[in-house]
């Protein structure tokens, strides 16, 4: 679509006021998007136009703490629930029962023991805090106990 002088007159006249582009548009009987690219080729820029940029630099941190205020119990649910699902993964995973007595009714009461102290972090904390692949790798040198066989072998002395 080419465009007469006459129309380019008209643009550089009313492209830099305050006159919307759908008016412009609509008397061209063009397209704003080639309105705005004649403007770019011309260099024509509008006056006011708005920035898209927020005022706010830290928009995104308020936004994130208004979302998390609106919505905390049903994140804190989804979180305990993702740490039981990995706890019940990792459980049965290593044999799905306590390697002593069987027990495996409860996984709440299955225990991580690492054997041979070759311990670099807590089951507890990396269930918590860590990746999948960190959880495998710190589980493969655990064994299940449950909670009353971890503690007769730790405390065997007493």
């Amino acid at each position: 679509m080419r465009w007469i002088q006459k129309e380019v007159e008209y643009l550089k006249e009313k492209y830099p006021t305050e006159v919307s582009l759908k008016d412009i548009s609509n008397i061209l009987n063009k397209s704003i998007k080639s309105i705005q690219h004649k403007a770019v080729r011309l260099k024509l820029a509008r006056r006011n136009s708005p920035i898209n940029r927020p005022k706010n630099l830290n928009h995104r941190n308020e936004y994130d703490k208004r979302y998390y205020e609106i919505n905390k119990e049903r994140i804190y649910k989804n979180k305990m629930a993702r740490r039981r699902r990995n706890k019940i993964k990792l459980i049965e995973l290593l044999g799905g029962k306590c390697t002593i007595c069987g027990y495996n009714k409860c996984p709440a009461a299955c225990d991580f023991h690492h054997n041979n102290g070759n311990k670099e972090k807590s089951m507890s904390i990396l269930i918590k805090n860590s990746s999948k692949q960190q959880l495998l790798k710190e589980a493969k040198k655990c064994i299940i106990l449950c909670s009353n066989c971890h503690r007769e072998l730790h405390n065997k002395g007493i």
